[in-house]
């Protein structure tokens, strides 16, 4: 990843404002700025039914239709997201055949992780952009599956990483652009919970569902990739979980840094917010912070660091973030034609970095994450029934070069 703040600029340099990206256009039709999006939800679980409300609430989107093979479960995410006029939110089984009849600007897919990939490629596939839930899919070779797919058909594909749009973590990544590089930054998650669903018999469910987070939060932050982990899990006899809720992972980073995550959902007592508690340690300068009030800046010079304190206590007021603001953040770029923050190919990385910590908690060794990738890819391709898509993934000289070159 690349910033246009100059990681030099000095002790005293502003947080107002996070570094970013330079727009990448995408060629695909840009969606007119003069309505709202018209938005088709598929799946109605919890998570759909959240996704709903925020895009009945939105000023860019209006919900046009809900989808689950559950009978009677679209009409009740409908009642309750809080539209004007409930019969007017169609309603149907499948997803993308209810986007493609109702004339749908995107889909967004909070379907359980097992449906991700399938789903997905009948959207693209019939032109509908597609705003998905974490994890992009089940599995790394899926995953890749999907940049394929994406790249094959040119329809624009986001997944929500929501911690991403929370204001103090755009003030951490500012800092770290301007007081860096680091050398040590830690994630420290720790919230008794003892959850219902697929997730009590879930591989490694700490990691799949609550690690994503740190770790794209972590890439965002330091601005710097995954090349290799270490990891190690736990599982107490009072765990309600079938398998490890209880995890430490220590990352080597593109810059030559150190990440560390500790997770747990066993222990009991002073639980963290579910966004960690965080601890960054750059060359120039160090952050803390407590995953919810505002972050702790700190330099050697004093007069700097009320100077960073003071920006960050400036910035105040409601905006959107999470998932409201994953949909602005897609709306916006599908009307400006450019690509997303979290489009698949920037993604896909956060997302090794959960089946590294995987793969290395259960050989018990140190995973670099290229042969993980070059892996995933080799069984990507035995599994791909479209050709082109297979033809695609035998071309790529190596996953990392094609991933840096979409961003």
């Amino acid at each position: 990843m690349s910033s246009d703040v100059d990681i030099n600029a000095g002790h005293g340099t502003d947080t107002a404002a996070a570094p970013t990206l330079a727009p990448h256009l995408t060629g695909f039709p840009k969606l007119p700025a003069d309505r709202p999006a018209r938005v088709v939800v598929v799946g109605a679980g919890g998570m759909g039914s959240w996704w709903a409300r925020e895009v009945a609430a939105s000023p860019v989107a209006e919900l046009v239709g809900v989808a689950d093979l559950v009978e009677g479960a679209p009409q009740r995410v409908v009642e309750q997201a809080g539209v004007a006029d409930p019969s007017a939110v169609g309603v149907g089984s499948d997803g993308v055949d209810l986007a493609v009849e109702l004339g749908a600007d995107l889909l967004i897919d909070p379907t359980v992780p097992v449906a991700h990939h399938p789903v997905t490629v009948k959207a693209l596939h019939a032109g509908i952009p597609v705003l998905g839930e974490k994890p992009v899919t089940e599995t790394l070779p899926e995953a890749l599956s999907l940049v394929a797919h994406t790249e094959l058909t040119g329809v624009p594909f986001m997944v929500s990483q929501s911690r991403r749009f929370f204001r103090q973590v755009r003030q951490l990544r500012s800092f770290v652009a301007a007081h860096g590089p680091t050398v040590l930054t830690s994630a420290f998650f720790s919230l008794y919970t003892e959850m219902e669903g697929y997730r009590r018999t879930q591989l490694h469910p700490l990691l799949r569902d609550m690690g994503i987070h740190a770790f794209d939060t972590a890439r965002y932050i330091m601005d710097a990739d995954p090349v290799a982990v270490t990891a190690r899990g736990a599982q107490p006899d009072w765990s309600v979980y079938s398998h490890d809720a209880t995890v430490t992972a220590t990352f080597e980073m593109s810059d030559g840094s150190l990440f560390v995550y500790n997770g747990t959902w066993n222990a009991r007592g002073l639980p963290t917010y579910w966004n960690s508690e965080w601890r960054i340690g750059a060359q120039l300068g160090s952050a803390t912070w407590d995953g919810k009030g505002a972050p702790v800046l700190g330099t050697d010079d004093e007069e700097a660091t009320k100077h960073l304190q003071a920006a960050v206590a400036a910035e105040s007021g409601e905006e959107p973030d999470q998932i409201a603001a994953s949909l602005i953040e897609f709306v916006s770029a599908l009307r400006e034609g450019r690509t997303p923050m979290c489009e698949v190919h920037e993604n896909l990385l956060s997302f090794a970095m959960v089946e590294a910590a995987v793969a290395s908690v259960d050989r018990g060794v140190r995973v670099e994450i290229d042969e993980l990738l070059e892996q995933a890819r080799v069984d990507a391709i035995a599994a791909e029934t479209h050709p082109g898509a297979r033809d695609l993934m035998q071309s790529w000289t190596s996953v990392r070069e094609v991933l840096a070159a979409a961003q």
